[in-house]
């Protein structure tokens, strides 16, 4: 999966206002102790697969809605639609990494091509990638720094200076998620497929070259595919199983710069999709919940460095409310005093002709309290 998104551990957002946000176009806001509903309903996004913050008043987020690409801005009091020119017809936008307001990159995919766009403040320029799209994983991962973006999938792609830098992968290695805390210190994982007998892959980036570290200790069948970095010393990537029908087996696992150590504790029944250090020592986490009894809330997890806490997110009012419904794909800081983004999907109950929709979510949680 931060200010910039792949700054994501060293930065955490501005104080969050008490008051309920509401989007143009969305419905009418919920909210809990902890989080807020900033975009629900009826807008230009179905879905959405990644955000990306510079301070508490400019982020991006990305996805689909009926087949096309969405790009939603974030303006300090509403989401909108990004209306900036230069933006191809894609089929969706699957990464967004945001350097500063005049730094911004998004990775899309249309058919089997792929699409990689920067704004530079005033417009957004299509920019020559590397490698062939990744078929098996179109959601290829991004992430940008001062002076550098990252790319992943079926290689390890560096970008610097207008040229491109390939490092090849062993066979059926796909990288699925980067973040980088500057140009010569970047982390991206993935899996060794297939899952079932494969293997979780952590590489690490100095500057030069990429080194694959020490494989992670997670069990059998888990994918691993999601990576949080707070500083060298603090590495955790994530990733959840599923034996038989049983309910999803997450499993998060911590990097100390030497040995890695499983820290799952109590964390179960969750579809894990998006993991962010809290900027205190700590990890967010989400997904989808499927704790029995199915409940509908969005779910968010919190570890402190020692254990686990679950927290419901607000459900929105036109939500389905009789099993689990929501789900989220990323978080990010939402600027530099604590608070965070969450962006996924929700469902809406069946119409009168067994039909359902689809809706974009954008959670945001409170800047924590000062002790």
């Amino acid at each position: 999966m931060p200010v910039p998104r792949l700054l994501g551990a060293a930065a955490v957002p501005l104080a969050l206002a008490s008051t309920l946000l509401t989007a143009g176009g969305a419905s009418a806001a919920g909210s809990t102790d902890g989080w807020e509903i900033s975009l629900s309903g009826e807008s230009p996004a179905g879905s959405l697969m990644s955000v990306s913050s510079v301070d508490a008043d400019h982020a991006w987020a990305v996805g689909r809605k009926d087949g096309h690409g969405v790009l939603m801005r974030w303006d300090g009091h509403t989401w909108n639609e990004d209306t900036a020119p230069g933006l191809p017809d894609v089929w969706q936008w699957s990464s967004v990494s945001a350097v500063s307001v005049e730094d911004v990159w998004a990775y899309g995919t249309v058919g089997r091509d792929q699409e990689l766009v920067h704004y530079d403040g005033t417009r957004w320029t299509g920019v020559r990638t590397a490698g062939p799209a990744d078929d098996a994983w179109p959601e290829v991962p991004i992430a940008a720094v001062p002076g550098r973006l990252f790319k992943g999938g079926n290689a390890l792609y560096t970008y610097s200076d207008g040229e491109w830098t390939t490092f090849t992968l062993p066979d059926r290695v796909d990288i699925r998620d980067i973040q980088a805390l500057s140009a010569n210190d970047a982390y991206a994982t993935g899996m060794r497929y297939p899952v079932e007998g494969g293997h979780p892959m952590t590489y690490h980036w100095d500057g030069t070259t990429w080194t694959l570290l020490e494989e992670a200790p997670v069990p059998a069948g888990t994918e691993v595919d999601k990576i949080a970095v707070e500083s060298p010393d603090s590495v955790y990537v994530a990733g959840w199983a599923q034996p038989d029908a049983d309910p999803p087996v997450p499993s998060v696992t911590h990097w100390n710069g030497d040995t890695w150590e499983d820290v799952t504790g109590e964390l179960a029944d969750l579809y894990l999709e998006a993991i962010v250090p809290d900027g205190r020592g700590g990890l967010w986490a989400t997904g989808t919940d499927k704790a029995a009894p199915a409940f509908a809330n969005p779910v968010f997890w919190h570890f402190d460095g020692t254990a686990w806490t679950r927290e419901e997110g607000p459900t929105t009012s036109d939500g389905e409310t009789r099993w689990p419904s929501y789900n989220f794909y990323d978080l990010a800081p939402a600027g530099p005093s604590g608070g965070f983004w969450a962006v996924g999907d929700y469902e809406t109950p069946m119409d009168e002709h067994g039909d359902t929709s689809h809706h974009g979510l954008i959670e945001r949680s409170a800047a924590p309290e000062a002790h």
